[in-house]
């Protein structure tokens, strides 16, 4: 048990005989034979003399290191390779620094720590601590799910199970980006007039549903013609690498008017203030300032390709048919715009129906009487 002298403690031996010892944690303990308080219950100066001694050697004593770890079991070591992989190479450069950003933060605390004894409860506490920023934390997660999944799948494999696997989102939040109205579409056309940048690089978005990763690369040079009319044909910038998709759509009346009161360049339809192309970052950033000087702050580029999705879907285009259009793999996906567009649809037939119930409602059952008629008649 402690005494009341700091590192000092009381151990007696099975027969019930005292014995002191000073111990400091990671350092040996050194035994004090000194009797330790006379008759009267005080301290004896030959204890201290000795108590102090003991604390001197052992506070000048050097700590025990911990074995260090191999490297080859860090997660230092582990994100190396995911880095040096095939599988990670073939991510966009804009993924991969946004997966290597995710991964070497968390490896300021957590680089020497070993990866194969990391366990759902650890990554649960790692989301938690950063539960501040729920979009951060989550992403934590689906960044490390995809590298165990590919440490499990090497030959040998690197690692026999997957953390964070089953860990549940704590960003609530449901929908993603805001999906413009058709309101704000007619407040951004309103603030940003025919003629200039930022109406034309809605107008691409909007009519050919690009991405802002499209919209800042597309032009001329992607333009051909099929029965008279004005089509363009690209690969999505996004996974072209990985699972290129061709897109091909026609240029509608609005994009055309926008493209010939613009000027544009002969590789890229959308110029800067340098009449040079728009980098994908610098075009996004352009876009979110465009949305806020036209009092939209809340609205983004991607927002803007997912309205264009419901009016496609409005007009009644089909899962297919959409999917052909926006460039998507997955079913799913298109399913998702074509039942946002029947809810608005339906919304919008529901006031209609109330409106002429009202009307009818209000129109009486029977003619009014004139002055000449009777009861009987």
């Amino acid at each position: 048990m402690k005494t009341e002298l700091r590192h000092l403690v009381h151990d007696p031996d099975k027969r019930g005989n005292d014995r002191y010892y000073v111990r400091i944690k990671g350092r040996h303990k050194i035994r004090i034979r000194e009797t330790f308080k006379d008759a009267k219950g005080n301290i004896t100066r030959e204890f201290m003399a000795a108590y102090w001694a003991a604390m001197a050697a052992l506070q000048s004593e050097q700590a025990p290191k911990k074995p260090e770890l191999p490297r080859e079991e860090t997660f230092n070591w582990l994100f190396d390779q995911y880095y040096r992989s095939v599988a990670f190479k073939k991510f966009e450069a804009d993924t991969q620094r946004d997966k290597r950003s995710v991964l070497n933060r968390f490896a300021e605390k957590a680089g020497e720590l070993p990866y194969k004894k990391y366990r759902r409860e650890d990554m649960e506490k790692s989301q938690q601590a950063r539960k501040d920023t729920p979009g951060a934390a989550d992403k934590l997660v689906k960044v490390l799910r995809a590298v165990f999944n590919w440490a499990m799948n090497q030959k040998p494999a690197l690692a026999s199970h997957n953390p964070a696997v089953g860990i549940e989102p704590i960003n609530k939040r449901k929908g993603g980006f805001h999906t413009w109205t058709p309101d704000e579409i007619d407040q951004f056309r309103a603030h940003w007039a025919i003629g200039t940048t930022p109406r034309l690089a809605m107008e691409v978005m909007i009519n050919i549903g690009a991405r802002r990763s499209d919209a800042a690369r597309i032009g001329p040079k992607d333009e051909f013609r099929r029965e008279g009319e004005r089509w363009t044909r690209f690969t999505a910038y996004k996974g072209r690498n990985r699972f290129p998709v061709e897109m091909e759509a026609r240029l509608t009346p609005e994009l055309i008017e926008a493209l010939e009161k613009t000027e544009t360049g002969s590789d890229s339809y959308v110029l800067s203030a340098r009449t040079t192309p728009y980098t994908i970052e610098s075009f996004g950033n352009a876009f979110s300032r465009w949305c806020g000087e036209a009092g939209l702050p809340h609205c983004s580029s991607h927002g803007l390709r997912k309205a264009a999705s419901v009016a496609y879907a409005e007009s009644g285009a089909s899962a297919p048919e959409l999917m052909a259009l926006f460039g998507w793999t997955n079913f799913k996906t298109a399913q998702i715009y074509i039942e946002k567009a029947e809810k608005r649809r339906m919304r919008t037939n529901a006031f209609e129906r109330k409106a002429a119930y009202e009307k009818r409602s209000s129109v009486p059952l029977f003619e009014p009487k004139t002055a000449n008629e009777t009861n009987e008649e």
